[in-house]
């Protein structure tokens, strides 16, 4: 047994610094909790995806004491990660920290230093530039959209590569050409002969219609959870409907 007593206080630094020491507990070699001992970073990711999506409900349903737990969540997987990456030798947790506290600081120059940015866009051009010339990173010689996540989900990931994509040139005049993109992609799913060919231009009418989201400044990801969400209620409703005729 460990004798830890927990203190709530006001002030989110000492949150903090007591969520880092039940995590500690938690971990402990010896007197720890056996199943969060066994845990390691896939198993905190796929935990962790599943608060963000918990505290993504609680948001669109605007239960604000749903988000704080979920937060919550999200802070205690973060913090694990952390110190399972500690404990293998990885990297120590406050290197973490300090990294990302200097790279913040480093790429908000109109913050903490003399640079002036009065837009959003101001603060973007100047931050693509920091990481070019401060931090060394450019694009991929050989792969274009190498910076473009592998592991996010596909219906994101498209609209990464197609705002990517846009930034060499690669772009419709204007939205006509997405709508007539859509309807040749249609046509050539009717046409397909084979399942590998059926996946195939689906692919395409998919890839289109995320460049029509992105030409109407929609996130693909947030149309469909509103279509998800709409049809789900709209079922529900026709389910009790039903069962009240029965």
């Amino acid at each position: 047994m460990i004798d830890y007593k927990f203190v709530e206080s006001g002030d989110p630094a000492r949150g903090m610094k007591s969520l880092w020491e039940i995590v500690e507990c938690l971990r402990d070699p010896l007197d720890g909790c056996p199943w969060d001992r066994g845990q390691m970073p896939r198993d905190i990711i796929r935990s962790m995806q599943g608060e963000i999506y918990e505290y993504i409900d609680a948001l669109n349903d605007g239960d604000a004491m749903h988000q704080r737990e979920e937060i919550g969540d999200v802070f205690l997987n973060l913090f694990l990660l952390l110190k399972i990456h500690d404990q293998n030798g990885d990297f120590k947790a406050s290197d973490a920290l300090n990294d990302a506290c200097a790279k913040y600081i480093r790429r908000h120059p109109h913050v903490f230093g003399d640079v002036k940015a009065d837009t959003a866009g101001d603060v973007v051009r100047a931050w693509q530039e920091i990481k070019k010339t401060v931090e060394g990173r450019s694009e991929d010689g050989v792969d274009f959209f190498a910076s473009v996540e592998k592991s996010a989900p596909e219906l994101e990931r498209c609209y990464k590569i197609s705002k990517k994509a846009v930034k060499a040139g690669f772009e419709w005049p204007d939205v006509e050409g997405v709508y007539d993109k859509i309807g040749e992609e249609l046509s050539e799913v009717k046409s397909a002969e084979t399942p590998d060919e059926v996946e195939d231009e689906l692919g395409d009418v998919l890839f289109t219609v995320v460049n029509l989201c992105r030409k109407y400044g929609v996130k693909p990801q947030d149309a469909l959870s509103r279509a998800n969400k709409k049809f789900v209620d709209r079922f529900n409703i026709m389910v009790r409907l039903a069962e009240a005729d029965d």
